[in-house]
């Protein structure tokens, strides 16, 4: 397997990053990925954060942008200026790989998965809680399949083909603000005949910002920001009111990491 490019969109959320950028490195083959980071703009200490983990090797190429352009700008961005790989997996700055399984990591693991199944376009992980979905890897979990049909996977390193992503034309980059990304990406394969999905085994941890005198919205962002400039609805969800929890946290992140996600 060559490496796979790894595109991560940042934008402020310093701690959570940090963490998961160091967590892929944890928990991922260092010569199986090429960590791709686009900042939207973000507040200063985020940006020389991300500056010095460039500098120290943790972020193979760094993208700067003067000011928030929006999700889908950022994808596409990356999509036509920084890909390699035959394959990329699209992240946000809010979820944590699962640590390796008998020496087996979750990219190899995802790699195989898209190549098993060629009809399925974009598979993405399966975060620990599914917001505004219910359960829909109950009957998975039963008969065990290996992915379950979704309409439109998020950015939970979701993996898709590079050259059929081009050849659809990529995100709308002149979309403002976070729009729905996955819905947009996701409608244009399903319109072209393929189909999209969670991997049933393959797990992420989904961070929802750290709580205590940290005080976020409940996605992590700082309390003055609306919905329309995050792109995460106001809903209510107990995930979301008990923010994140230290033992996942450690199991995903390792303990180093997660005491000084929780400081």
């Amino acid at each position: 397997m060559l490496p796979i490019d790894i595109h991560l969109v940042s934008w402020n959320r310093p701690k959570m990053t940090e963490i998961v950028i160091r967590s892929i490195h944890r928990n991922t083959h260092p010569d199986s990925f090429r960590l791709v980071v686009l900042d939207n703009g973000s507040e200063q200490s985020t940006r020389d954060m991300l500056k010095d983990m460039h500098e120290n090797g943790l972020i193979d190429e760094l993208i700067q942008l003067d000011e928030n352009m929006g999700l889908e700008f950022a994808r596409d961005y990356m999509l036509y200026k920084a890909t390699q790989s035959e394959q990329f997996v699209c992240l946000d700055n809010d979820c944590i790989p699962q640590p390796m399984v008998n020496g087996q990591d979750w990219l190899q693991k995802l790699h195989e998965l898209n190549q098993k199944y060629e009809d399925f376009a974009a598979i993405s992980l399966r975060t620990q809680v599914m917001v505004g979905t219910g359960n829909i890897f109950e009957e998975a979990d039963e008969v065990g399949d290996d992915i379950v049909e979704f309409p439109h996977p998020g950015g939970s390193f979701r993996i898709m083909p590079t050259k059929l992503i081009q050849d659809i034309g990529g995100w709308d980059s002149r979309r403002e603000g976070r729009g729905a990304e996955e819905r947009y990406i996701c409608g244009k394969l399903r319109d072209v005949g393929f189909r999209c999905a969670f991997a049933t085994d393959i797990h992420c941890l989904h961070l929802f910002g750290t709580r205590g005198s940290n005080e976020t919205d409940r996605w992590g962002y700082d309390p003055s920001f609306k919905p329309e400039d995050t792109g995460h609805s106001d809903i209510s969800h107990p995930a979301l009111t008990n923010g994140d929890d230290l033992d996942d946290v450690t199991m995903y992140a390792g303990y180093d990491n997660a005491v000084k996600y929780f400081k």
